[in-house]
């Protein structure tokens, strides 16, 4: 297999729609820092290390041996790789999507991202001979159609297990993944709880109900943090300046973006990207 580095992420062969990669083959500075990448990744962690904290869109999470991850495209990550063994897959988006029309899942569609999924001993039986054909097939003909085969079994399994995970119970109704779907459209020029109850054919009261009861926020919260968050990666990127960052984002004046920023995090825009 090739040595995985950041660059290896975000570009595949125009031949390939997966690379596949070892996690002990990793360059150390592949996750060292934040970083955002394009394509899809599923991260399985065989085992952690020493250090077992990865972050996910700046928040810290726990990770143990066995742990499987989808990383969606756009989210910002962080980890130390020392120590760590297992595989990563990084798949082009298209194609993730066209497997996931045939597996119909909730959670591949990316609208619980960062959840973290231990598979049963069965599963990892199963998973384990998964990835002896794929990492064969990755060394060698690397063939479209039984990897794309492979990958969905692999994919079909996760999300099979993700149906059993509590947090998918916690928040499994139709409206909250719908609220979901239509903040990743909106979130920057809708912020009214009004909107997202007309296109969903509820009051404002019944969908804000909904969506409390699942999540433990309103929808006007969440819309909030959703753009706190897309203003925190695009300061940490640190690939436009704070006023390109600001317009972009729907505020007239780079004064109430500074102002909003604050606000939510206690700090200004330009005391979080010194920190």
């Amino acid at each position: 297999m090739k040595t995985l580095s950041h660059t290896l992420l975000n570009e595949l062969k125009s031949d390939r729609f997966i690379e596949v990669y070892e996690l002990q083959d990793a360059k150390d500075a592949v996750f060292n820092n934040y970083r955002r990448y394009n394509l899809h990744q599923v991260i399985w962690f065989t085992s952690v290390g020493n250090d077992n904290t990865y972050s996910l869109d700046f928040e810290e999470y726990k990770i143990s041996d066995g742990d499987i991850v989808v990383v969606y495209p756009g989210q910002i990550v962080m980890l130390d790789m020392c120590g760590k063994e297992g595989y990563l897959f990084a798949i082009d988006n298209e194609s993730f999507f066209d497997i996931n029309q045939h597996l119909q899942s909730d959670y591949l569609n990316g609208y619980y991202s960062n959840v973290f999924i231990r598979p049963d001993a069965d599963t990892k039986d199963i998973l384990n001979k998964l990835m002896v054909l794929i990492t064969e097939e990755s060394d060698s003909r690397n063939r479209v159609k039984l990897m794309k085969s492979y990958i969905e079994s692999f994919l079909f399994h996760l999300s099979s297990l993700f149906e059993n995970n509590e947090r998918s119970e916690k928040i499994s109704d139709r409206t909250i993944v719908e609220v979901f779907r239509l903040a990743d459209s909106y979130f920057l020029t809708e912020r009214d709880t009004k909107f997202y109850a007309t296109k969903l054919g509820l009051s404002n009261k019944r969908v804000n109900e909904i969506f409390t009861k699942g999540t433990g926020k309103t929808i006007k919260q969440y819309l909030q943090e959703r753009l706190v968050l897309e203003m925190k990666k695009e300061i940490r990127l640190d690939t436009r300046s704070l006023k390109e960052i600001a317009f972009d984002l729907g505020f007239s004046e780079p004064a109430y973006f500074t102002r909003f920023f604050k606000l939510h995090t206690g700090m200004t825009p330009s005391e979080f990207k010194a920190k």
